[in-house]
């Protein structure tokens, strides 16, 4: 990333598009001070296929930076979960620095529902050096009949 950038991953996305239970994680980077956050926000829907992004949780990344050819280059490594339930996590791998970190948006609306990923960027630089998305199916109930002919349902642990 560089100058005034920004990377956006939407989780729980619908075949048609977006809606209010589409998540979104976004990173950015500013300008002037080359600070970098990482921010947890949803959807607000505005009307006639018009969204706005509401940040529910934002947190500063701790800084390193990278001098190319007089550009202000950041570079950022991180793992990003999202299981359906009402937790979003990202792991931040800042490799040169030997720390971790993990932040976690608990304030989603858990999803049963087959959904899609989608990615976007804007700014001045946004380059993707390496993406690895596994999506894994997963049968959220099973239905079974217990000695007393109760049709009952239940989770599934994985």
């Amino acid at each position: 990333m560089s100058g005034e950038s920004s990377f956006y991953i939407f989780t729980r996305c619908k075949e048609s598009g977006f809606d209010e239970l589409t998540t979104v994680c976004c990173i950015s980077k500013e300008l002037k001070s080359a600070r970098k956050f990482i921010s947890f926000a949803v959807l607000i829907n505005e009307g006639e296929d018009k969204f706005k992004i509401t940040n529910l949780k934002k947190q500063e990344i701790p800084h390193q930076t990278h001098h190319i050819e007089d550009l202000d280059l950041s570079q950022i490594s991180f793992t990003f979960l999202d299981n359906g339930d009402n937790r979003i996590y990202v792991f931040l791998d800042e490799k040169a620095q030997n720390s971790n970190m993990l932040l976690m948006g608990d304030f989603y609306e858990p999803i049963k529902e087959h959904c899609n990923v989608m990615l976007g960027a804007s700014g001045d630089l946004v380059s993707i050096k390496e993406l690895e998305i596994k999506q894994i199916e997963r049968d959220m109930y099973v239905n079974y009949r217990n000695n007393n002919n109760v049709n009952v349902q239940c989770c599934n642990v994985f």
